[in-house]
């Protein structure tokens, strides 16, 4: 399988990394951009089994076995910030540039998986800095980031670039009608997804997630349309869970405000300039909210009681 065809509409990141690798001109480093659930750690997953393995053979004959487990490789690390903090810290990039200088235990190449690199702190993105800036021959980085406006300039401008971009819903209803019979189902899992192929294939594998989503995204419908202290005992309900299953039932607050989006565009009676603009402020608010969460130390239920109190 090509690395093109291990992804959903961003096939053209596969792509570039195929040619690099046909005609063994690679990056001693990449970063992968965009939203989450896009596929960017399953291409990176896949490029790594390319490069590790025999990657003349995966392409020639089918490619990337999916059911190998990549991620144990001894040439391959992977590093994201730890569960109780939001922030990789300078000590793990240290211990990076030690594995680094190492020479690969049995590939060509040891290759380093940074997840949510923007999530650096300066320390960390200034080390890390040094370590682009004298790159080694038989190391390759792969930085994943949905965000890159907080990953330092003179990181970037030395990375290639690979951006992953929001997915036609053409190819998601393409990839879900095999799967699914009914096409209200297929339109409320792309909804749901926020068009995301991450998402879909999750709620596809797991009937129970998907249910649960639709529930959350049930019950704050509800709350919004309340008073006041409804608002304020689903906010209450929401800061109690893991910060995942926050940011996951923020999306899902983003989901409900841009139906009011998409009602407003459909407006038989014109649409209203100051509706739209109240929709996409409220659409910033959760945006905020979100990044707050996940890049500072705010006090989670204080952020997300004023969010909700603000919508």
């Amino acid at each position: 399988m090509l690395l093109k065809e291990t992804i959903i509409g961003n096939e053209r990141a596969g792509e570039i990394l195929e040619k690099g690798f046909k005609s063994d001109k690679l990056s001693h480093a990449y970063l992968f951009t965009g939203p989450e659930h896009l596929g960017k750690k399953t291409l990176a997953l896949n490029f790594c089994r390319l490069l590790l393995q025999d990657g003349s053979t995966a392409l020639r004959d089918n490619g990337a076995n999916n059911d190998d487990n990549i991620e144990n490789n001894l040439d391959l690390t992977i590093i994201s910030p730890d569960e109780d903090e939001k922030q990789i810290t300078i000590e793990k990039i240290r211990d990076l540039e030690k594995k680094m200088a190492l020479y690969p235990h049995s590939a060509k190449y040891k290759i380093t998986i940074i997840e949510q690199a923007e999530k650096m702190n300066k320390s960390a993105a200034n080390a890390l800095l040094k370590t682009l800036e004298e790159p080694s021959k038989t190391a390759i980085l792969i930085l994943l980031a949905s965000d890159s406006k907080n990953i330092l300039d003179t990181i970037k401008s030395r990375c290639q670039l690979i951006k992953f971009l929001p997915v036609r819903k053409s190819l998601l209803e393409d990839f879900l009608k095999n799967k699914i019979e009914s096409k209200e189902e297929i339109e409320k899992i792309i909804e749901m997804s926020g068009y995301r192929p991450g998402k879909i294939i999750e709620f596809v594998n797991d009937k129970n997630k998907f249910a649960e989503a639709k529930n959350n995204l049930n019950r704050i419908c509800d709350a919004l349309k309340n008073n006041e202290n409804a608002k304020l005992d689903e906010a209450e309900n929401i800061s109690k869970k893991e910060l995942n299953e926050i940011i996951s039932d923020l999306n899902l607050l983003i989901i409900y405000l841009r139906r009011f989006l998409i009602k407003e565009y459909k407006n038989s009676a014109g649409v209203s300039k100051s509706n739209l603009l109240k929709i996409k402020e409220r659409i910033e608010l959760v945006c905020r909210a979100k990044e707050n969460l996940l890049t500072k130390n705010v006090n989670t239920k204080l952020a997300v009681e004023n969010l909700f109190l603000n919508l």
